[in-house]
């Protein structure tokens, strides 16, 4: 099902949109609607900065239950939980590893060369949009910069352009 929210052009309307998703019934189950927060919106950056779409966090207590994926008209792309069973939260992520910008460059960090640095994250995706990762830039004292991805526990550089997978 697919909904458009009119106006839907920052953060706050997008989460507000979530919230009333999840409230009607529409994505999740009975527990989550219960006990789950929907946080903030967050910004999904393409390669080259410009807005995507939105990343809406469902968590319960230090997880990460749940997400929306919204684009920037408000349109809902997708819903996803990582739940394994209504109710069940265990196995869901720690939320810091998906939103915690700190944690998330102290990652990238732990992989580095002695010689980099890393910048600002920023929440975009691998090749597809329904790959999200936290990118984070690398810079050197000779002024290279160099992008790593982050998701989890994993660090990777991104593929080459052009390849699927």
């Amino acid at each position: 099902m697919i909904r458009q929210m009119p106006n839907a052009s920052d953060g706050d309307s997008i989460s507000q949109a979530a919230r009333q998703l999840l409230a009607s019934g529409s994505v999740g189950d009975e527990p989550l609607r219960q006990s789950g927060t929907v946080d903030r919106a967050l910004p999904v950056r393409e390669s080259g900065g410009e807005l995507h779409s939105w990343f809406v966090p469902i968590t319960v207590g230090d997880r990460l239950a749940a997400f929306f994926q919204f684009l920037p008209d408000g349109t809902l792309m997708r819903f996803s939980s990582f739940q394994r069973r209504p109710g069940e939260y265990a196995g869901c992520p720690a939320l810091a590893d998906w939103v915690d910008a700190d944690r998330i460059q102290a990652r990238a960090a732990e992989q580095l060369p002695p010689d980099e640095t890393p910048g600002e994250p920023f929440l975009t995706f691998d090749r597809t949009p329904d790959r999200l990762v936290w990118g984070v830039p690398l810079s050197n004292k000779r002024g290279d910069v160099r992008l790593v991805y982050v998701v989890g526990e994993t660090v990777y550089e991104p593929p080459p352009g052009g390849t699927y997978g």
